[in-house]
């Protein structure tokens, strides 16, 4: 699986891959956030992504392809995207999920009151606006 950073030509593609899986995608361009395509075989299988800066990052909109779910691919793209935060200083990742606190769990993700956050985390607009209040809050300590 290769990954390759999205640029302004695949925001389409990230946009509907998030909508599909139902996932915030209205603040995908935005400055400070940063996507990444996942490939295998020339087809984009996962997107995921990563916003702020160290030490603590925002772990945004992972998403495996339908087609490839069930073949371990959300746990490749959750570890290259858990190095490439530490490979910029991140000590700990957040993340707000619906649907998948098991998954983060089971992968070393702890979850806690959303009003623990940090303020570099409370203050996006994912934790703001785009997630609903009822959405799990979980971090995980880097290099743990």
């Amino acid at each position: 699986m290769q990954m390759t950073k999205v640029g302004d030509n695949a925001l389409d593609q990230l946009r509907d891959a998030l909508r599909q899986a139902a996932l915030p995608c209205d603040d995908v361009g935005e400055p400070g956030r940063q996507f990444y395509r996942f490939e295998a075989d020339g087809k984009w299988v996962a997107f995921g992504g990563l916003e702020g800066a160290a030490p603590d990052m925002l772990l945004r909109s992972v998403v495996v392809s339908d087609a490839r779910r069930g073949e371990g691919l959300g746990n490749a793209v959750l570890l290259a995207l858990e190095q490439c935060a530490a490979s910029q200083g991140a000590l700990r990742l957040h993340l707000l999920t619906q649907g998948a606190a098991g998954f983060f769990s089971a992968n070393g993700y702890e979850r806690f009151d959303r009003q623990t956050a940090p303020a570099a985390i409370s203050q996006t607009v994912q934790f703001k606006q785009l997630c609903p209040a009822s959405a799990s809050y979980l971090r995980k300590t880097l290099g743990v």
